[in-house]
């Protein structure tokens, strides 16, 4: 065969030029692989963020090791670019094509640059990802899971955020199960710089975190996808570019294209666009619309309403003078006099005018308290003893020797009449099917409210004439007159506290007469009850300043209890009620510890003796005794059914497993055992067992307890042998 000496050259020569030119390709690949460019991590977060799952970064956290490992800052990024004039020279040789793909940089590439370059922050380097990658296989997460990016960063390149968040999503998978790490959006109201804590608003709640990242120190006024751990936001993910519209804010000042404001406990100040400035108003409510750090837009609202407040639910407020209005679902109320505050709706003072309703589209959208006043008179809603309901189908009272009957058909829903005397030291008779009291005649007004239900009675006086016939209702009247003077000044702080915090909004009313609250004409009143009211005349217990909660109950069995026996959830501080031992001995030694009666045997060895000690030992009601001759199921069904129906959370169900849910109860069957199981301070039940053959059955806390082992019809024993028959709860729950 013969050989084309020449072609093979040929083709030999063209085979190793390409063979060079691909090895030029991939040296000049290597040596020139760009940096993608974008917003990167910063070391410190990912310091923060490994450190909320148990994992240490590698390396350590000082800025000043971290070109060592493996770290870069923005100043040796710049450094890289301040070459020498030789350097520079020999950059100058390159080609066309290289200087144009180094000028096809994004303006957005150089501003991220530059802006890069004006701090000392160190970033993540792709070559330390590694090392956090291998720190947190050896944590527990799979080597396979972990996104490589070798094909985009070199070892000494930056990492973007986006590619670092997307790893850390995966490690949360893996090393926090339980979820304490999670990501959120908030909005920044405030950061406090030198407290390091940011205050937050997301969908109406409000926050103040310890922030971690030092990129937070310039988020006000922004929206943000962040990390958060507990009461600490770890890192910013992102800061989204988006509108965000706090609504109904107050605004205290506007200078110029400047805000101030004050929104959910915080005040803080907010620079404006020229056409928003124009519309905000100084004292006025508006909704704000906020990008990038400004407000944009400012939307005034100016109509406003004022009356006495007569009603408030969840949806309406009734203004008296006005009519009934839907409530915003974003409504704010602010307290102007004294220290600027936030309040919530059950703060509304009913049957007070000390506010105005600011109006938008037919709704109440906020509420301006301007006027700080006196807290003297109350409302009291007539329960309907017959049926325990809060309605009469009708009514008759005796005005001025008048007689008035009012049926539910005379009034339409809604519809309200007020009745008062015309002298204020006369009263009203009030009969009606319900009405059982010792005393019918009622100070100050009644107003008949017409429900959906029936007729709804409101008895409005002063706070001090409320008192006349609660004391005597609460306390025997031949009591020793300073015992009085106490009642009147605990029963006063209660019913202040119920002025100030509406117990029944709905209804209109702050406190109803029954033992729910504080028995009110229950006993006629007396001259002594009534001088020991006048004699503590404005007197109130308080705790730090405020009214304090100081529930009261007539006869102790020589112990008392906390706060927990009334289901005390509100988070107030009530530390000065505390479980002791009510004994002259107990006092003379400065109190006995009382935590041992919460175990059954020792509460047993204790209710069935008598200590002559105690202070109460010769009260009929210090030790007392209930027996069922016959338990009926059904009965006990349905006032089971009943404390179902009133706090579901309140009645539990045993599923499979050792645990209780919440759950309708149908049937009983036949009931095989009842006992407590659980005990409070000094020994209060606070939780029975019912074992019967459809399950196993939980009631919780003292009320519920006393009201399922209430057959109504058995007697309660004294231990002076006197007896009666409850209505519808046990004597107590010791």
């Amino acid at each position: 065969m013969k050989y084309d000496t020449r072609l093979t050259a040929k083709l030999a020569l063209i085979f190793f030029g390409i063979l060079f030119l691909v090895c030029v390709w991939l040296s000049r690949r290597e040596e020139g692989q760009e940096e993608p460019q974008g917003e990167k991590i910063a070391y410190k977060d990912v310091e923060i963020l490994m450190e909320a799952l148990g994992v240490t970064v590698p390396g350590g956290s000082a800025a000043d090791d971290a070109e060592e490992d493996g770290f870069k800052t923005t100043d040796d990024a710049a450094a890289d670019s301040s070459k020498t004039t030789d350097d520079a020279a020999a950059d100058s040789s390159k080609a066309a094509g290289d200087t144009t793909a180094d000028n096809s940089k994004t303006a957005d590439d150089t501003t991220a640059d530059s802006s890069e370059a004006a701090d000392d922050t160190a970033y993540l380097t792709y070559g330390q990802y590694i090392a956090v990658c291998s720190a947190c296989s050896e944590a527990g997460v799979p080597d396979t899971e972990l996104p490589d990016y070798s094909g985009r960063y070199g070892p000494e390149h930056r990492m973007l955020k986006a590619d670092w968040y997307a790893a850390y999503r995966i490690m949360l998978a893996y090393l926090d199960p339980e979820s304490t790490v999670w990501e959120s959006t908030v909005f920044v109201l405030k950061v406090d710089e030198e407290e390091q804590k940011a205050y937050t608003e997301n969908s109406g709640s409000r926050n103040a975190y310890r922030y971690r990242s030092p990129e937070f120190a310039k988020t006000a006024l922004r929206r943000l996808k962040v990390y958060v751990q507990g009461q600490d936001l770890l890192t910013v993910v992102e800061q989204i570019p988006e509108d965000y519209v706090l609504e109904n804010v107050w605004i205290t000042e506007q200078s110029g294209e400047f805000l101030e404001c004050f929104y959910h406990e915080t005040e803080f100040g907010a620079a404006a666009d020229r056409a928003a400035a124009r519309t905000a108003e100084r004292e006025s409510i508006a909704d704000l619309t906020f990008r990038d750090g400004m407000v944009t837009k400012a939307a005034a609202k100016t109509e406003k309403i004022h009356g006495r407040l007569l009603r408030v639910s969840d949806t309406e407020i009734e203004i008296e003078g006005c009519g009934t209005y839907p409530v915003s679902e974003n409504m704010e109320i602010y307290k102007l006099y004294g220290q600027l505050q936030t309040l919530q709706k059950s703060d509304l003072r009913i049957g007070y005018e000390d506010t105005d309703y600011v109006v938008e589209d037919g709704r109440i959208c906020a509420g301006l308290v301007s006027v700080r006043e006196d807290a003297d008179r109350i409302r009291v809603l007539l329960k309907n003893t017959a049926d325990n309901s809060n309605c009469y189908d009708a009514v008759e009272l005796v005005v001025d020797g008048e007689t008035l009957r009012i049926g539910k058909e005379d009034l339409a829903v809604g519809e309200r009449r007020i009745c008062r005397c015309a002298a204020l030291t006369d009263r009203i008779l009030v009969n009606a099917e319900g009405i059982k009291k010792a005393d019918n005649a009622y100070r100050g007004s009644i107003e008949c409210f017409r429900s959906g239900d029936g007729i709804v009675l409101i008895n409005e006086l002063p706070l001090e004439e409320y008192l006349y016939a609660v004391v005597p209702s609460e306390m025997p009247a031949s009591y020793p007159m300073e015992a009085l003077k106490a009642q009147a000044v605990c029963a006063r702080t209660y019913a202040y506290r119920c002025i100030l915090h509406a117990g029944l909004p709905e209804e209109g009313a702050h406190v109803d007469d029954t033992t729910s609250y504080q028995v009110y004409h229950n006993i006629a009143e007396n001259v002594a009850s009534t001088t020991a009211v006048r004699e503590t005349d404005g007197m109130i217990l308080t705790y730090q300043g405020e009214p304090a909660q100081n529930y009261y109950y007539s006869t102790s069995c020589g112990v008392g209890t906390d706060a927990g026996i009334w289901g005390s959830g509100s988070g107030e501080d009530t530390g000065y009620m505390r479980s002791t031992r009510l004994s002259r001995t107990a006092y003379e030694q400065g109190g006995q510890e009382t935590e041992a009666l919460r175990t059954e045997d020792d509460f047993r060895a204790f209710i069935t003796d008598v200590d002559e000690n105690d202070l109460e030992s010769g009260e009929p009601w210090y030790r007392w005794s209930y027996t069922v001759d016959r338990l009926d199921p059904e009965e006990l069904l349905q006032r089971i059914k009943e404390r179902y129906a009133a706090s579901p959370q309140s009645v539990l169900t045993k599923a499979e497993g050792d645990y209780y849910v919440s759950s309708p109860i149908e049937r009983l069957g036949n009931v095989h055992d009842i006992r407590i199981a659980a005990r409070g301070a000094g020994g209060v039940a606070d939780e029975l067992i019912i074992e019967t053959d459809t399950g196993t059955y939980k009631v919780v806390s003292e009320y519920n307890i006393r009201s399922v082992l209430c057959d109504r019809k058995s007697e309660a024993v004294k231990q002076d042998g006197s007896a009666v028959v409850p209505a519808s709860l046990l004597p107590s729950g010791f």
